[in-house]
């Protein structure tokens, strides 16, 4: 693929996960070789705008996942609402939500997926949210060689999740999101992962 990308980059929010997103998008450039795949907490029988809303901050194109999607460099991809969204051998699949999904793990099957498909070349990120979704999937990326980021729960609005992915999990970096934005996008620059050894 002429335009695949280096890194696969999932980020999982859900409430108050809009503003984190706007910050962490804010200093991120155009043409870095990394994907970029955003998982919400959405509701079922509700339209998203999100990408639509994301448009407008993202220098990068941002778009609806449907049906089966090879992501490419430089581009954003948002999961839309009442599905779950895998990636196999990199591609990302789409799949109905289940009628007796009780509570909602988005973020811990795509963040799952990314892990062992994707390996060291998988970052995932963790912003503001309710509940626990993340942290399971999270601790896979570290199991897998994958990178984790995640929102410095005192700059949250819903410190939740960032807290139940900093207990389970060994984030490689704990910071307000404008500020893991900045950090990831230079890393993604100069070629390197964060973690010791890397």
């Amino acid at each position: 693929m002429k335009n695949a990308p280096h890194y696969i980059i999932g980020i999982g929010s859900s409430a108050g996960g809009h503003s984190a997103l706007k910050e962490f998008f804010h200093d991120i450039p155009p043409g870095l070789s990394a994907a970029f795949i955003v998982v919400t907490h959405l509701l079922r029988d509700h339209h998203s705008m999100l990408p639509e809303i994301m448009e407008k901050y993202v220098v990068m194109p941002v778009e609806r996942i449907h049906g089966i999607v090879v992501p490419e460099a430089g581009h954003v991809y948002v999961m839309p609402e009442d599905v779950l969204l895998e990636i196999r051998q990199g591609t990302l699949y789409l799949t109905p939500r289940p009628e007796d999904y009780v509570w909602n793990q988005a973020i811990n099957v795509f963040f799952t997926s990314l892990a062992e498909d994707q390996r060291e070349h998988a970052i995932g990120v963790v912003l503001s949210g309710m509940g626990t979704d993340g942290a399971e999937g999270s601790l896979m990326l570290y199991r897998h060689g994958g990178e984790v980021l995640v929102q410095e729960p005192a700059s949250a609005q819903f410190d939740s999740m960032p807290k139940a992915t900093i207990r389970t999990d060994h984030p490689d970096l704990v910071l307000p999101p404008r500020e893991l934005g900045q950090r990831l996008a230079a890393m993604l620059q100069v070629g390197h992962q964060t973690h010791t050894g890397a």
